[in-house]
């Protein structure tokens, strides 16, 4: 049996998962429940962690930055994210 599709395989589970930890922790994440996950199956863990994580947040008018939903000011900048407007700190 030739090795080369099983090491291509655990090459790629290997990336994904290191690429969606990585991920997790610079968003504020759980990374050490998505990290392992990407070790499941190829492209699965990647499409259901970016479709959980990016439902849960929105970007901020002012700075553009990702803010989770249902905050009341930006994080980063201290912008008003309720109502027509934003405001600026």
């Amino acid at each position: 049996m030739n090795p080369w599709p099983w090491a291509l395989v655990i090459a790629l589970l290997v990336g994904q998962a290191t690429w969606i930890f990585q991920d997790a922790r610079r968003r504020g994440e759980a990374a050490w429940l998505w990290g392992p996950l990407g070790l499941l199956n190829v492209p699965s863990s990647l499409i259901v962690y970016l479709l959980v994580t990016r439902r849960r947040q929105r970007p901020c008018p002012v700075c553009g930055r990702r803010a989770p939903r249902g905050a009341r000011y930006c994080p980063h900048c201290g912008t008003a994210l309720r109502g027509e407007e934003a405001t600026g700190p």
